[in-house]
């Protein structure tokens, strides 16, 4: 699912496919924002480091964002489903994969490093390939329209059949929406 895409579902969510709440500008901005949300991304792998015990640090694999685990396999082969290393032997900073004095001791000279991470999804360019991740964007975008929607009120004293408590209340309604959804990225996220 595209940025458009989720925009036409956001609209079914929200009830305002024809830009009568919010204008289209508005739907965007906040629909960006939820995409750029810290926790959408996609689970990526990543075999190009090979670790050499005279080397400490490493850059992050431009194919991710983030880092998750480092893993190695017993024959060094990915076949043999790699295993994830302590991760007291590493941490991340500043961009780059730093190991511990010891890591040597586990680590073989010329081993293959699988990386876990995370690639932040653009929402230009990417799509959500993930139902929870799909249903948590169109959350988190409507969410982000009630937001607007307390500002225009309270800033244009707009006269309508909606009070605010109702808002506060469909607000707090979706919150707990985008939470539940954040709950089952985040476990989907850890299971793979």
């Amino acid at each position: 699912m595209n940025f458009n895409e989720t925009k036409d579902e956001m609209n079914i969510m929200i009830g305002d496919s024809e830009d009568v709440t919010f204008t289209l500008e508005e739907k965007i901005r906040a629909l960006t924002k939820a995409w750029n949300d810290s926790y959408v991304v996609k689970v990526v792998w990543d075999n190009s480091l090979t670790f050499d015990s005279s080397v400490y640090q490493y850059a992050i694999p431009t194919s991710m964002t983030t880092v998750k685990g480092v893993y190695i396999s017993a024959s060094n082969s990915s076949s043999d489903n790699p295993e994830p290393i302590d991760a007291s032997l590493w941490s991340v900073i500043d961009g780059n994969i730093h190991f511990s004095p010891t890591a040597g001791r586990t680590i073989p000279t010329g081993y293959t490093l699988y990386i876990k991470g995370g690639k932040k999804l653009d929402p230009a360019t990417d799509t959500l390939d993930t139902v929870g991740l799909q249903e948590y964007v169109i959350a988190l975008g409507g969410y982000n329209t009630l937001g607007m929607l307390g500002y225009k009120k309270a800033n244009l004293f707009l006269k309508n059949d909606t009070s605010m408590s109702e808002l506060i209340t469909l607000k707090r309604d979706l919150k707990d929406d985008v939470r539940e959804a954040r709950a089952k990225l985040l476990r989907e996220y850890e299971a793979i």
